[in-house]
């Protein structure tokens, strides 16, 4: 290279040296570095902030959010159901626990749940309120039947607490529960397939004030949807012996005396008192309603419950004896009520005498009769039935309930219920068949009333019946009179003596003469040899017992002895000993009388007749040639 290029190379390389350099020139001390970019918030993008989902899934919604720097976003949640949901990492919103529409769990308990979504990118955040509606699944949606029916004891209850029972034997828990109406009805709304026992308890008879407690309870072991039925005492006797709902309802109709077309779960018995029926069974509602309430009174039961020893006495009973208020009967479920129960045999007796008299009076009308016996039963009843475990009871009191039962209630219960009909007033009737043979003499029991001394003995407060074929009242008018053979009737007697010539009919009383001569209108002499006797009480001696040395059967009620108030027909008695194997019976009807009872045989105080001779106060018997019950 020459030395002007080399010149000329160094001369620029001096001016760039030159202006680069530091000392003056260029930018000097007041120079800055560029400031960073700016930071964006995040952003919820999300298009509307108001969600539906369907109950029983857990999916809720997605927090969708955009951030103009692209930073790392985090989501979070809050608000009155926060605790109800999870959110991820993604924003994805879920349930916890899947909701169920029928049940929400919102705070608000309306199936809208309230959040508030959040994003951040770390230093600056976004949020939105949100709304979740859960909406319903049909599909699982639950169809609800309704149990329809009539709650009744001696009538119906009001105001008593019905329920499918949760715990045995009481409401308490119940899920499902009504309250019954002035007529006992009630209806209960339950899911479909629900099953179970329903029972209630407590309420009032609206006819009496009658109060139940809680443990006044009834049940029914078979409730249906289908058709409206009657929870009662006679539908809680077929829960008590088989709660598992197997009960032989037609053996407990028949060990009852109730018509086998009576449907127990579903005939409401006071509806129609006037049937037969229906009152029958009205009857032993009320029966066992007094029954159930005196056994609980005078006993505390640690094992099976006072219902189920009485539905098991009834259902075990042999014989065809159907009445509750059988002396027998109640005297065997004493015996047999509970191992820790053990009455002396005084206390025996007067129980079962006592409550079996009042049972056999117990009648069920349009009056209400049923409601006030079943108030009398629950309270003066079983009060006097615990003073007798107690030995305070007053003996006079209890003779008084035995023998003289509608007194008793008159004058010894709150009855408030009228005039009592009496179940047994043809207890004291005797019936005497009466024919003739032409106008020669009248046969009173197959006796010739003309030619043998036949003498029929009445006491006061007894009536002696006539039935009479037809020839005799239409050709030979039975009238009675003080005189004998009395043909211008001028000494006979009427209504206010007590005869009925139309119904031929003696209900003897005071003014009764106490010696009577039945006679013929018009002609002499039919009845010469016979009389009626008014005595003050039966004696033996004049008794026909020769005659009739075969088994009788005595209608009234026994008055001493273990089956003392047995009423009704005892049969296979005797008027004369059989040899010592027997023992002896007097009747409230027929003090003075002795009758023989062998010990294994015959019945005590029988609702029905048997085919034995009946046995009547008079002093012929004479073997019959018509009907073997009134021939005698």
């Amino acid at each position: 290279m020459n030395t002007f290029n080399r010149v000329v190379l160094l001369a620029i390389s001096f001016v760039v040296v030159s202006c680069g350099g530091g000392g003056g020139g260029g930018g000097g001390s007041d120079y800055q570095p560029p400031a960073p970019p700016a930071n964006n918030a995040p952003t919820i993008t999300n298009s509307t902030t108001s969600y539906s989902v369907v109950e029983n899934q857990t999916s809720a919604f997605t927090i969708t959010a955009t951030d103009a720097d692209g930073d790392a976003l985090t989501f979070t949640i809050g608000g009155s159901d926060a605790s109800l949901f999870t959110v991820s990492t993604s924003g994805v919103v879920t349930f916890n626990t899947a909701p169920d529409f029928e049940s929400p769990s919102d705070a608000d308990g309306n199936n809208v749940y309230d959040l508030m979504a959040s994003v951040s990118d770390g230093s600056l955040n976004d949020s939105k309120d949100f709304t979740v509606t859960v909406t319903n699944d049909t599909s699982d949606d639950v169809t609800t039947e309704g149990y329809d029916g009539t709650y009744i004891g001696a009538g119906p209850i009001q105001g008593a607490t019905v329920c499918i029972e949760v715990t045995a034997g009481t409401c308490t828990g119940a899920q499902y529960t009504a309250t019954t109406a002035q007529d006992g009805s009630f209806s209960i709304t339950v899911d479909s397939g629900t099953t179970g026992v329903l029972r209630g308890e407590g309420g009032f008879d609206p006819v009496t004030n009658l109060q139940f407690n809680d443990d006044n309870s009834l049940a029914l072991g078979q409730p249906v949807t289908s058709q409206n039925f009657v929870v009662s005492p006679l539908s809680t006797l077929m829960n008590e012996y088989d709660s598992s709902g197997s009960t032989d309802y037609e053996t407990f109709k028949q060990k009852l005396g109730l018509d086998s077309s009576f449907m127990i779960r579903f005939d409401n018995p006071f509806d129609s008192l006037g049937s037969a029926s229906s009152n029958k069974a009205a009857v032993v509602n009320t029966q066992l309603l007094v029954l159930h309430e005196v056994i609980k009174g005078i006993h505390t039961f640690s094992g099976d419950s006072a219902a189920n020893k009485v539905a098991n006495a009834i259902y075990t009973r042999s014989g065809t004896e159907t009445s509750l208020g059988d002396t027998t009967f109640i005297k065997d479920l004493l015996t047999n009520l509970d191992t820790d129960f053990s009455p002396s045999s005084d206390q025996l007796v007067n129980l079962s005498a006592g409550i079996s008299a009042y049972m056999q009076k117990i009648n069920a009308n349009s009056s209400n009769s049923h409601s006030h016996f079943a108030k009398a039963g629950v309270s003066e009843l079983k009060a006097l039935m615990q003073s007798v475990m107690n030995d305070t009871a007053n003996a006079d009191e209890i003779d008084k309930l035995v023998f003289n039962t509608i007194n008793w209630i008159n004058e010894n219960t709150s009855w408030d219920g009228g005039p009592i009909t009496d179940n047994e007033e043809d207890m004291n009737t005797t019936t005497y068949t009466l024919a003739n043979n032409g106008s020669s003499n009248y046969i009173v029991d197959n006796v010739n009333a003309k030619d043998t001394e036949f003498i029929i003995y009445v006491r006061e407060g007894d009536t002696i019946k006539f039935e009479a074929t037809s020839s005799v009242t239409s050709g030979h008018p039975f009238l009675m009179s003080t005189e004998n053979n009395d043909m211008d009737s001028s000494n006979d007697i009427g209504a206010m003596e007590g005869w009925n010539k139309d119904t031929l009919t003696l209900t003897v009383n005071s003014n009764t003469p106490d010696t009577i001569y039945p006679h013929c209108e018009f002609h002499s002499g039919m009845y010469s040899n016979s009389k009626i006797v008014k005595v003050t009480q039966f004696d033996q001696n004049l008794i026909d017992v020769e005659n009739n040395s075969g088994a009788l059967q005595v209608k009234g009620t026994v008055s001493t002895g273990p089956f003392k108030g047995a009423s009704g027909f005892t049969y296979k008695v005797y008027l004369t000993s059989q040899g010592g194997s027997e023992h002896t019976h007097t009747f409230i009807e027929y003090p003075g009388l002795t009758f023989y009872m062998p010990g294994d045989q015959g019945y005590h105080g029988a609702e029905s007749a048997s085919s034995d001779t009946k046995f009547k106060p008079k002093s012929h018997y004479v073997a019959g040639s018509n009907d073997s019950d009134d021939s005698y």
